[in-house]
């Protein structure tokens, strides 16, 4: 696994000097993940990563930190601050002992403002350049190693989503199902990350919050899972009814999983995310549903369950072999019900996969 973050730093660090830019600084947060394999939760205590040609690479650390956890890194020069001692200006001298050669340093878009903001007054002659878009086309493309981890984090959700499919039952609440959830994909070996259900008009909120709503027969279900294993997530959602559905409910269901099935069946390399978001959202607009049809067809997954690659109307970002995304077109009835059908799907050499296989059906 060290070998791995080494050498994405190394190619992170080819494409920086190509564009004339010094190193790579990185905060807490997915990319410090992505190119040291350290984990450090952001907080008022300042961590950094400072990755770069010339010179040796460096992680700075509060003390209590020393140890980075027990996390295993390929940088050996670990840099600690004690609580007393001012970390911006500890960082500024570190990086200037790495002598910068164009004066331009490499941030991504998630780099705490403030941090930066003090650092930015202490490095005369540096200023700091957005290279988000370099760092995440390759985050992007996932290796195989990736893929594995998310293909399991897929199937840990797919179960528990059955698992609380299967604890349906009248009275049962909202957060009842939830913990089910939860539990079902922690007891499997997973990081539980989110288990929403949401019953009746409350399934209309696309990020609605489960509460002490009591299930009812003929009730819309509707449950959004994912949970990560070994930081890597999965996304899913499914939609029921419990008891018989209506023929508005069967119509409804029906045309949201006729977007799901088509836009899968249609991706492919070289199709732009805008494209991929019209597949879906043709055959919502036909059927008349398309204004509560509300937000993008899908977004990236991998160390963030909200990543690049965003399938959005206009996108015009090309899939390549090995992005994973999802896929979920949905329908929005205000005061009624809503419908949501969601996959997590790997984009192949020749078409797209759906890493999330548990059966989409409008009985539980």
């Amino acid at each position: 696994m060290i070998d791995l973050f080494k050498a994405r730093c190394d190619e992170i660090v080819g494409k920086l000097e190509g564009e004339g830019i010094d190193g790579l600084l990185l905060f807490p947060g997915a990319n410090l993940y992505y190119f040291t394999g350290v984990n450090i939760g952001l907080s008022e205590r300042l961590t950094a990563a400072y990755i770069c040609a010339d010179g040796d690479s460096f992680i700075l650390v509060p003390k209590l930190e020393e140890e980075l956890r027990g996390q295993r890194t390929w940088i050996s020069r670990i840099e600690v601050w004690d609580e007393d001692e001012d970390a911006i200006e500890i960082l500024s001298k570190l990086i200037v002992e790495c002598k910068p050669r164009f004066g331009v340093i490499g941030l991504c878009e998630d780099a705490p403002w403030g941090w930066v903001n003090k650092l930015q007054s202490k490095l005369n002659g540096v200023h700091f350049i957005d290279v988000s878009s370099m760092v995440y086309g390759m985050r992007m493309i996932k290796s195989e190693w990736e893929l594995e981890n998310i293909r399991r984090a897929c199937e840990i959700s797919d179960k528990a989503v059955e698992t609380v499919l299967q604890s349906l039952s009248e009275g049962v609440t909202e957060l009842e199902l939830s913990h089910i959830c939860a539990s079902k994909m922690r007891e499997l070996g997973a990081t539980p990350q989110f288990s929403t259900v949401l019953f009746g008009a409350k399934s209309a909120l696309p990020h609605g919050y489960s509460g002490f709503s009591k299930l009812r027969r003929g009730d819309v279900v509707l449950i959004d899972a994912g949970c990560s294993v070994n930081g890597y997530f999965s996304d899913i959602t499914r939609t029921v009814v419990f008891g018989s559905p209506s023929e508005f409910q069967s119509k409804v269901w029906d045309i949201v999983y006729k977007a799901n099935r088509y836009a899968i069946s249609k991706i492919k390399p070289g199709v732009t995310c805008g494209e991929a978001d019209s597949f879906a959202r043709s055959i919502i607009e036909g059927e008349g549903f398309g204004k509560y049809f509300t937000h993008r067809l899908g977004h990236g997954v991998g160390l963030q369950v909200h990543e690049p690659p965003y399938l959005v109307k206009g996108g015009g970002l090309e899939l390549k072999p090995g992005m994973v995304f999802t896929v979920e077109p949905g329908i929005y009835l205000k005061g009624e019900f809503g419908v949501r059908i969601e996959d997590t799907v790997v984009c192949t050499e020749d078409g797209c996969r759906s890493l999330t296989n548990f059966k989409r059906s409008i009985t539980p």
